[in-house]
């Protein structure tokens, strides 16, 4: 009985300290976030209002030891944090964690930008600190080692979920996005692309700890040496799953390295698709690699991969999948999401069958009922135009659509002013298309022809419809 007063009084101690919480706010015009945190006390929240801070009190932020949650308005709306931006303008890192602090210590929301440090650029977690970063982007941070993040310390196990981790740079050593020393992090739901390192341009994990990335999407990381995607030695033990690595560069071992520098290294790896297989893992002597059930080879298929330019500059891409990839319902079926579990949009974790590998799920476009005129199009015709009506189902409003956005099977198009119709016709949109353009487009297909036509709403969602016209080729 004694045990169980003492669990009761800790309970009641914690809801009496929820209550009694306070919050603080920051904008612009009214204080630093580094003076919030020294006024809270453990249990309230920073909430920082949409704007760009810099300088003192801005940048190098420590929270001190304390379990408390600094955050954006809305950290699930990316809108609010790609405009809630911490810049660090190349004097300082944005956060430190060094003072033992817990789960409880939560960064959430922001966008934290020119962060410059020997280790961490943007981010850096040390001395047994564990904090949770949710839903973050660390976006042109550098440093020597870990440009975006560095965690430190074997009883470092830091928490880091829905991050987008893009365009940062370590200088000499390695891990352009992330740095891992000895600890033992859970990376899940990022997105880690466009980051560069000597070696790990992704990832870079050293020394005894058991680090844990699962429906990450790491691409486009390129390494002037080795490891292009994650390198890994020395007892790091590194477990990944549910994770699509594609697309990164190096001169030796683009994808994985598993080095034994010391001391023999083992690596676990399962429900991924990895670019080269296995044999992209390249392993030292005595290293090892479980290669486990549900791995793939095969072209991921994202909406626009991000790519390096003539000036190697990274250009950010769209790393959603795209209807038809081999990474939708490619877990493992015997895989349970937590309840509320989302991956980066805040979509529901598994939404089809199994769960999706990345850190995407695929959504399903809404289905459109596509109607185009002439069903019968000769290539030799003249004319203006082609006409094609979209039609929602009930509960959605074709007013929404972004006409911008409209293709043609993949090809982006130009559609003339547009038509909402009214009464029986209320959800039915009609756009005229370029009739010469279609015809360009068709010179070479075979009739019949499937033709489908996507776009997106104002907020963002997917629709899609098809239909088959017939084709008279020109001498036909």
């Amino acid at each position: 009985m004694k045990d169980k007063k003492i669990t009761i009084c800790f309970i009641a101690v914690l809801i009496a300290n929820s209550a009694l919480a306070a919050t603080y706010y920051v904008s612009e015009e009214d204080g630093t976030i580094q003076a919030a945190i020294d006024a809270c006390e453990d249990f309230d929240t920073v909430v920082i209002a949409p704007g760009t801070y810099r300088g003192l009190g801005n940048c190098g932020i420590n929270f001190n030891g304390k379990a408390i949650t600094v955050r954006s308005t809305d950290p699930t709306d990316s809108q609010i944090v790609n405009s809630t931006i911490i810049d660090c303008a190349g004097i300082a890192r944005g956060f430190v964690f060094n003072t033992w602090e817990k789960a409880d210590s939560k960064v959430a929301g922001l966008t934290i930008i020119n962060g410059v440090a020997m280790v961490g650029g943007a981010i850096y977690s040390s001395n047994n600190s564990s904090p949770s970063i949710t839903n973050c982007v660390i976006r042109n941070n550098s440093a020597i080692y870990g440009g975006g993040i560095a965690c430190i310390n074997g009883k470092s196990h830091p928490v880091i979920t829905n991050c987008q981790i893009i365009a940062n740079s370590a200088s000499i050593f390695g891990g352009g996005g992330i740095y891992l020393n000895g600890s033992s992090p859970t990376i899940k739901n990022c997105i880690i692309s466009g980051n560069a390192a000597p070696e790990g341009g992704a990832i870079y994990s050293h020394n005894a700890g058991n680090p844990l990335i699962s429906n990450c999407t790491i691409s486009t990381n390129t390494a002037s040496n080795s490891a292009g995607a994650i390198y890994c030695y020395k007892s790091s033990n590194l477990m990944i799953s549910h994770s699509i690595l594609w697309g990164n560069t190096a001169p030796s071992a683009p994808e994985i390295l598993v080095g034994n520098l010391g001391a023999a290294t083992s690596i676990r790896i399962s429900y991924c698709d990895i670019q080269g297989g296995q044999t992209s893992v390249i392993l030292d002597n005595e290293c090892t690699v479980d290669w486990g059930q549900g791995n793939i080879d095969i072209a991921p298929q994202f909406v626009d991969p991000g790519y390096i330019d003539n000036n190697g500059h990274y250009v950010e891409g769209d790393y959603h999948l795209l209807d038809g990839s081999p990474c939708i319902d490619a877990g493992d079926s015997g895989f349970v999401a937590k309840p509320g579990e989302t991956d980066i949009d805040g979509n529901p974790r598994i939404l089809g069958e199994k769960i999706d590998l990345g850190g995407d799920e695929f959504v399903p476009p809404i289905p459109a009922v596509v109607k185009i005129m002439p069903k019968t199009l000769n290539l030799r015709s003249n004319g203006n135009w082609i006409s094609c009506t979209i039609q929602f189902p009930d509960g959605y409003d074709i007013g929404d659509i972004d006409t911008d956005t409209i293709v043609l099977n993949g090809e982006e198009i130009n559609p003339a002013p547009t038509w909402s119709g009214t009464g029986e016709d209320s959800n039915k949109l009609l756009i005229k298309l370029d009739r010469s353009e279609i015809q360009d487009m068709l010179e070479t297909a075979e009739s019949p022809v499937s033709l489908r036509v996507a776009g997106k709403l104002n907020d963002g969602s997917d629709f899609a419809g098809t239909d088959t016209i017939r084709v008279l080729k020109r001498g036909q």
